[in-house]
């Protein structure tokens, strides 16, 4: 009896890789490689995984990116497989020097739809004898005053629920690449972990977060408002919205942004990490998040319980300070 590797052997190469090789996406590509030596063979080409990784990322067909592809090992194979799995953060600070250049490449759906993409250098060399390592990280993709259009519409009337369909079809990749160690990781979230109103701005923030060592977020954050701002969308009839700031920061548990020798570390031990291609991991990313947002609540409770207790004992010591110092004046 032919089985169906005897019969796919039969198949002129051609037709394999033309006709249903090119059907395939990278997770079955990779699975059907493993099949044979035959079919190894055939998916190892690299115009598969070219094609496969621009189609999955399109900001990475820049001459940037297809520069640093090039010298790794296996070319975009060996980018898709490190890129497309989540990440996870197991690098020691001692064993390693932090990166001095990284590239970043961004790519925001929303419901299938690309309406950003977007690739950048973060040049850190010149960081070293100053500001970069010592100042707050950040990496801005937008302009202080760029805003870019859509056609994503709020329709008026229940912002909620309006908030809720924004959060559910929202998808952002955003690929940090190492060039000169020849590794890259997806960094996000892929799925939106939160959404809520800024109180100051009152621009719509998505956010798209990976919890590393259960004490510090790295959050990519996708702000929202009109072409001016909020106010003039109005609640009722609504309006298109654009986005308006697209950042990437690397906060510890009291929100606060590290620097950027402190978050160098932290991207290194994602690029560094192993990786995992588990079903449900975007689910259990969200998940996480939601126990470390729990855990910071408890931990600002317990600080501010603490800090309460000392200013008690403060008071209270100064308060029998004061009874000693006027017993003694009174007593002279």
């Amino acid at each position: 009896m032919t089985t169906n590797l005897d019969s796919i052997s039969t198949l002129h190469p051609d037709i394999i890789q033309t006709q249903i090789l090119t059907r395939l996406d990278g997770p079955t590509l990779a699975s059907t490689a493993a099949t044979s030596s035959y079919l190894q063979s055939l998916c190892s080409q690299e115009k598969l995984w070219r094609d496969i990784s621009i189609d999955t990322w399109p900001s990475i067909n820049d001459p940037r990116v297809v520069e640093a592809i090039s010298s790794f090992p296996s070319g975009y194979r060996s980018f898709f497989a490190d890129s497309y799995p989540f990440t996870e953060h197991t690098w020691q600070h001692d064993k390693h020097d932090p990166p001095t250049g990284l590239i970043s490449a961004v790519d925001l759906y929303y419901r299938g739809e690309l309406i950003f993409s977007k690739v950048q250098e973060m040049e850190m060399e010149k960081g070293k004898s100053g500001w970069f390592l010592s100042s707050p990280f950040r990496v801005d993709m937008l302009d202080p005053k760029e805003s870019i259009p859509t056609r994503i519409q709020y329709p008026g009337g229940d912002y909620h629920a309006w908030v809720r369909k924004m959060e559910e079809g929202m998808r952002l990749n955003w690929i940090v690449i190492d060039p000169i160690k020849k590794r890259a990781a997806n960094i996000s979230s892929r799925k939106a972990v939160s959404a809520r109103r800024n109180w100051l701005t009152g621009d719509l923030e998505i956010r798209f977060s990976i919890v590393v060592a259960a004490e510090t977020e790295v959050a990519a954050v996708v702000s929202w408002g009109s072409a001016e701002a909020w106010k003039e969308v109005d609640e009722e009839v609504g309006g298109e919205v654009h986005v308006r700031d697209l950042r990437l920061q690397v906060e510890d548990r009291e929100g606060k942004c590290l620097k950027g020798k402190d978050s160098l570390v932290i991207l290194q031990g994602l690029l560094e990490g192993k990786r995992s291609c588990e079903d449900g991991e975007e689910e259990r990313a969200k998940g996480r998040y939601e126990e470390y947002v729990g855990m910071k609540k408890q931990w600002k409770e317990r600080k501010e319980r603490k800090e309460k207790a000392q200013d008690t004992i403060c008071m209270i010591f100064g308060f029998f300070l004061f009874v000693i110092l006027w017993s003694f004046i009174l007593l002279r």
